[in-house]
Parts: structure tokens; C-alpha cells; sequence
């Protein structure tokens, strides 16, 4: 298992922020904490992923032996930043 997936199990609270690649001064931070995490053997998620933002059927670094979990985060609290 990898060092996150362990850290989300033991405490479930996340934070992260998105920032706009046309001007870095605006972000949007969220907050909320993880209410799922599913195993996905299939690597179907990241395949769909790889065709929306790659155009690729299936996501190309591969590596043998990865294991790929999605995990649900709704958000608790968000802030547009600008």
C-alpha cells in the first residue's frame, strides 16, 4: 500500500488546490475529507482519464505491479480566488 492511501485511512481530511494554467494568481482551494476509496483493478479510471486529457484508450506509464484506487472527496468548503 502505498504512503497516502495509508495516510487517508488514518485520517481522512484533505485539502488540495487547483490552480488556472492561463494566470497562477488564480486558485481554487478545497477542503472536505475522503468518504470512499475504491480499488480498481481494471485501471478503468485512469484509462478514462488518459482519453479526456491525453486522447490515449489507455493510460500509457503503466507500471507492473501498480495498484489504482479512487478515492471520494465531496467538498466541505471551497474558495475562488482571484
Amino acid at each position: 500500500m502505498r504512503q497516502n492511501l495509508h495516510n487517508l485511512r488514518c485520517d481522512p481530511h484533505i485539502a488540495l488546490s487547483i490552480t488556472d494554467p492561463a494566470n497562477p494568481y488564480h486558485y481554487l482551494p478545497m477542503r472536505g475529507f475522503v468518504t470512499r476509496i475504491e480499488d480498481d483493478p481494471q485501471k478503468a479510471f485512469i484509462d478514462k482519464l488518459a482519453k479526456k486529457y491525453m486522447d490515449k484508450y489507455q493510460y500509457p506509464y503503466h507500471q507492473l505491479g501498480d495498484e489504482r484506487v479512487v478515492v471520494t472527496v465531496p467538498a466541505r468548503h471551497t474558495t475562488w480566488m482571484r
